[in-house]
Parts: structure tokens; sequence; C-alpha cells
């Protein structure tokens, strides 16, 4: 990740990581379920977190992250996870592979 103002919002911190993040992957990122999210927030969610100081300054995007935890009543979320479903659901609305007739 390039060093860069830190994301206040979810969705500042999901723009950062779409402009870093190649078509392909954005592609296959939207195809993948809500199951297998888990799987890649195990494989970044700490770099998530280092790169966002979500643990070590970046408080306002810490409160919003769990703001979403709380609001969801999802006690197993982590801040990482908020951010990574965030990032998936706005490729569910742009880059999902559709049939075309």
């Amino acid at each position: 990740m390039i060093d860069l103002i830190l994301p206040s919002t979810i969705d500042e911190a999901v723009d950062i990581l779409l402009d870093d993040l190649p078509l392909l992957d954005r592609s296959r990122l939207a195809c993948l379920t809500t199951e297998e999210l888990d799987l890649i927030n195990r494989m970044v969610g700490l770099q998530i977190a280092r790169d966002f100081k979500l643990w070590s300054g970046n408080d306002d995007l810490l409160h919003e992250c769990m703001a979403v935890i709380e609001q969801q009543g999802d006690k197993d979320a982590d801040p990482t996870m908020v951010i990574i479903r965030a990032m998936w659901a706005k490729l569910q609305e742009t880059h999902v592979l559709r049939l075309v007739k």
C-alpha cells in the first residue's frame, strides 16, 4: 500500500483498496460468496489494519467500522471485515459478470 492520507470513512478505505486492485482481481472478488470473504479477511485483514492504522490512531475509521458492527449485531465481525464486505458490496454493483442474451 502506498503511503497516503489515512481514510476516515469506510467508503474512502474501499476507494483506496479498489484503486490498487487490478480489474481481474476486482471481478474475482465480486464473484466470491460471503463465506469466502472470511478467507480474504484472514489473508489481508492484518495488512489493511496496519496500512489504515486501525489500531494505532485512525479513530474515525475505527469508530465507523465499530458502529457498523454494532448496527449489524455481528459480534464475530472485526473492522477489517467491515471494510472487506463494503468493498465486496461495491463490486457486486459494478464487476459481477452477467450473462448477455
